[in-house]
C-alpha cells in the first residue's frame, strides 16, 4: 500500500469513526429503554398472576376448612419443589436481597418456585402474604430479560455487578402489587443499601416502575388498600402520632428478632431434614389455630387490615397475627412477610386508637407505616408507601410515627440492617482503613 492510500483510509476511518460510535451508543440506549419497558410489563404481568393465583389457593380454605389439616403436607410439596427446581429450601427474601446487593442474577426458576410454594401455603391457610412472591418473581424476571437484552454489568463498590436488572425488575413487580411506584423504588435502594450500582440506574427504575403501575391500575389487579379519614393536625395528634411510633417500634423489633432467631434455628435443622422440619410446623399451626378458634388469622391478613383500617380490631389481633406469622415462616414455608406485617401494624395502631379515643382507622393506617419502618428498617419506603396508599395530605402523620418507630427499634430487621447503619458502618470502616498522616510521612 502507497503512503498516499494509506492517508485516504486513514482519513475514511476518522469519517466513519464517530459515526459507528453514533450508531453503537444509539443502539446501547434503545436496548436498554426496550429493556424498561419489557421489564415494567413483565413485572405488571407477574404481579397480576401471583394476585390471581394466590387469590384463588386463599379463598380455599374458606369453602373447605380441612385444607389447614393438609398444610404439612403442603408444605412438604413446596419443598419438594425447590428441589426439583434445584433451588435452596431455605432461600427467603432477605437471601435473594443479598443476592441484589452482592450483584448476583436471580435464578428464572426462581419465580415459578416462589408462585408455587406461596400458593401451596396460602392453599392450607398458613399465615404468610404475596409480596414475596412479587419481589422474587420480579427479581427472577429482571435478571433473565437482562441476560436475553445482553445488558452490559454496571460497576459498584465490590467491582461488576449484574444485579441491576433483577433489582429494576423487582421495582417493577412491586410498584404493580401496591400500585406504590415511587415507594417501590425507593424500597429496592433501601435493600441494597443505595448501592452505587444499582442507584445509578433509578431513573430507569422508576420508568419501569411507572410502568407496571399503569399496566395494573388499568387491568384494576392487584393489593387495594381503602384510604382513611383524616383528622385535623394538632398537639393532641402530634402526640397520638408519636405513641403509635413507639409502640410500633417495641413491636416491629420484638416481630423482627423472633423471625430471624426461628429461621437461624430451624436453618441448622433443614439441611439435615427439610421434609420433617415443614411438616411438623404445619402440624403446630393447625393444632393451634383449631385449639383456638383463630381461622380468621389465616391467609395474608388482607381481610384484617381492612377491618382495622374500618376501626375493628381486639386489643390482641396484631399479637395473634404476629405469632402465627413467625411460626409458619420460621419453619420454612414460602411466602411473604410484607403484608402481614401490614396487617400486624394497622391491628396494632386501631388497638391503640381504640383504647385512647383517637380515631381507630386513622390509627391503623399509621401503625402499618410505622410497623413495616420498624420491621423492615425501611423508613423512607414506609413513608412514601403510605403517602401514595393514603393519600400525601397524610405525610405530616406518617412523618411522626414512622420516625419514632424506625429511631425508637432495635436495628435488626426481616430483610437484615436498614440502609442508614449499614453505610455509617462501610464510612467508620473505610476511616479506620485510611492511612494516617503520620505513616504517609
Amino acid at each position: 500500500m502507497t503512503g498516499g492510500e494509506a492517508r485516504v483510509d486513514a482519513r475514511n476511518d476518522r469519517r466513519e469513526g464517530p459515526s459507528r460510535d453514533g450508531r453503537t451508543a444509539l443502539g446501547r440506549l434503545s436496548r436498554r429503554a426496550s429493556f424498561v419497558l419489557v421489564a415494567g410489563a413483565a413485572g405488571a404481568a407477574s404481579s397480576i398472576v401471583l394476585t390471581l393465583s394466590t387469590g384463588f389457593a386463599q379463598s380455599l380454605p374458606a369453602r373447605f376448612p380441612w385444607l389447614l389439616l393438609a398444610l404439612p403436607v403442603l408444605g412438604a410439596l413446596s419443598v419438594g419443589l425447590y428441589r426439583l427446581l434445584r433451588l435452596p429450601a431455605a432461600l427467603t427474601t432477605e437471601g435473594v436481597v443479598d443476592e441484589l446487593r452482592a450483584g448476583r442474577r436471580v435464578p428464572g426458576s426462581l419465580t415459578v418456585g416462589i408462585l408455587g410454594g406461596s400458593c401451596l401455603t396460602l392453599l392450607g391457610g398458613g399465615s404468610v402474604g404475596m409480596e414475596a412472591g412479587a419481589l422474587q418473581m420480579g427479581a427472577s424476571t429482571g435478571s433473565v430479560l437482562g441476560r436475553a437484552f445482553k445488558l452490559p454489568p454496571a460497576r459498584g463498590r465490590d467491582g461488576a455487578s449484574d444485579g441491576y436488572p433483577g433489582a429494576i425488575g423487582l421495582a417493577a413487580a412491586f410498584s404493580a402489587l401496591f400500585f406504590a411506584p415511587l415507594g417501590s423504588c425507593m424500597f429496592v435502594l433501601e435493600l441494597v443499601r443505595f448501592d452505587r450500582a444499582v442507584l445509578r440506574h433509578a431513573p430507569a427504575m422508576l420508568a419501569a416502575a411507572l410502568v407496571a403501575y399503569a399496566i395494573a391500575r388499568a387491568v384494576g389487579i392487584g393489593d387495594h388498600i381503602p384510604r382513611v379519614a383524616l383528622p385535623g393536625l394538632s398537639w393532641a395528634v402530634a402526640a397520638h402520632c408519636l405513641l403509635v411510633g413507639l409502640c410500633c417500634a417495641v413491636g416491629g423489633a420484638l416481630f423482627a428478632a423472633c423471625l430471624r432467631a426461628l429461621r437461624r434455628a430451624m436453618r441448622r435443622r433443614a439441611k439435615a431434614r427439610p421434609f420433617a422440619l415443614v411438616a411438623v410446623g404445619g402440624l403446630a399451626f393447625a393444632g393451634i389455630v383449631l385449639a383456638c378458634g383463630w381461622q380468621a388469622f389465616q391467609g395474608t391478613g388482607m381481610g384484617l387490615l381492612r377491618g382495622a383500617l374500618a376501626g375493628s380490631a381486639a386489643p390482641a389481633d396484631f399479637a395473634v397475627k404476629a405469632g402465627l406469622t413467625v411460626l409458619v415462616l420460621g419453619f420454612g414455608f414460602k411466602g411473604g412477610e410484607i403484608m402481614p406485617m401490614f396487617s400486624i401494624g394497622a391491628l396494632l395502631g386501631c388497638s391503640l386508637g381504640l383504647a385512647t379515643g383517637a380515631p381507630a382507622g386513622f390509627s391503623a393506617a399509621l401503625g402499618m407505616a410505622a410497623f413495616f419502618a420498624a420491621a423492615g428498617r425501611c423508613p423512607l419506603t414506609a413513608l412514601l408507601m403510605g403517602a401514595e396508599i393514603f393519600g400525601w395530605s397524610a405525610l405530616p402523620f406518617l412523618l411522626i410515627a414512622v420516625a419514632a418507630a424506625y429511631a425508637g427499634s432495635y436495628d435488626v430487621g426481616v430483610f437484615g440492617r436498614g440502609a442508614a447503619s449499614e453505610l455509617a458502618r462501610v464510612r467508620r470502616r473505610a476511616r479506620r482503613d485510611e492511612p494516617s498522616l503520620e505513616e504517609d510521612r
